[in-house]
């Protein structure tokens, strides 16, 4: 079998043949950050690798045993998994599995035995905050920034900072840089989304090369009125990545519809990635009973366009 190799192979490669442990992390939330810096803090000598959701697996990921993997499905090979995912069922040799669980990050304190450390708490309570949609404090606001602005290597760099300083990390100059990067990012989302008519079920398709924060787009216009939230972003050869979403006070449960479209997540914020939009669309409407979705197109030059997807007969 042929799989696609990147610099992540070769970093758990060169991880099992030292011996050194090797961590397995979601790739773009706090929640994942924070889970790989509390396995850093228990192990100093380990190795991470961070990966998005859909990846674990198939391909590479599957030919190596991964000691610990936190906040993704459970990969062929794995010795422990902490998990909070409803879409990812256990199936590693020891599980710390909890559906009701704020984030994984706080399974992580336990099932390592950091509860009594102070630097982990502080580092949890921001990871709830972010993976419960809640971000009260600047700190979370500020990490969640720095990782969405962050390349992989960035990514790395902060989990090891997180678990050599916590949050003081967040002061670097270069961690600055990219917490201005990504403000800038929601800043402009808030006018894009004063342009968007808020509707119970509101559906938004990115234009190509449009940057925004896609799930602070969701989280805005929840809390703006919208029940239901589904923004749209075109990836390569085709494909889109669905950002899903739903109000606490509202009966929808965007982890049943993203399992339907091959992904997972929570009741209120899941996510998936289309192979056709269209299809993708099928399921959305099959799921909100509808023959007609409204969209709301966001342009190149970050104006709005509505247009109606139907139902074919």
């Amino acid at each position: 079998m042929a799989f696609l190799i990147d610099r992540r192979f070769y970093d758990a490669l060169l991880a099992k043949i030292r011996r050194r442990p090797l961590c397995l992390s979601h790739l773009r939330d706090v929640d994942g950050i924070v889970s790989a810096a509390l396995f850093v803090i228990k192990n100093p000598n380990s190795v991470v690798i961070l990966a998005n959701p859909h990846e674990v697996v198939k391909g590479w990921f599957s030919l190596f045993t991964w000691d610990f993997v936190a906040d993704l499905p459970c990969p062929k090979k794995a010795i422990v998994r902490v998990d909070h995912h409803k879409s990812n069922p256990p199936g590693a040799v020891k599980e710390y599995y909890d559906p009701e669980a704020p984030c994984a990050a706080l399974l992580v304190m336990k099932a390592l035995g950091l509860e009594d450390d102070e630097k982990v708490k502080k580092l949890v309570e921001m990871a709830i905050e972010a993976d419960t949609a809640n971000i009260t404090s600047d700190e979370t606001w500020d990490l969640n920034d720095a990782i969405k602005a962050a390349s992989y290597r960035e990514k790395i760099r902060l989990v090891k900072g997180l678990a050599e300083k916590g949050i003081e990390v967040l002061k670097e100059e270069w961690v600055k840089k990219l917490i201005m990067k990504n403000r800038k990012k929601r800043e402009i989302t808030l006018k894009v989304c004063d342009l968007i008519r808020i509707e119970e079920e509101t559906l938004v398709l990115i234009d190509k090369g449009v940057e925004l924060s896609y799930r602070g787009l969701c989280i805005e216009l929840e809390r703006r009125g919208a029940k239901f939230t589904c923004v749209m972003v075109p990836l390569r050869r085709g494909k889109y990545r669905l950002y899903l979403g739903a109000s606490k006070d509202s009966e929808y449960d965007v982890a049943e519809l993203a399992r339907s479209l091959g992904g997972g997540g929570h009741r209120f914020a899941a996510g998936a990635i289309a192979r056709n939009l269209d299809e993708a669309l099928l399921v959305i409407a099959n799921y909100l009973r509808k023959d007609e979705l409204n969209i709301a197109k966001i342009t190149r030059s970050l104006t709005v366009e509505y247009m109606q997807w139907r139902r074919k007969v």
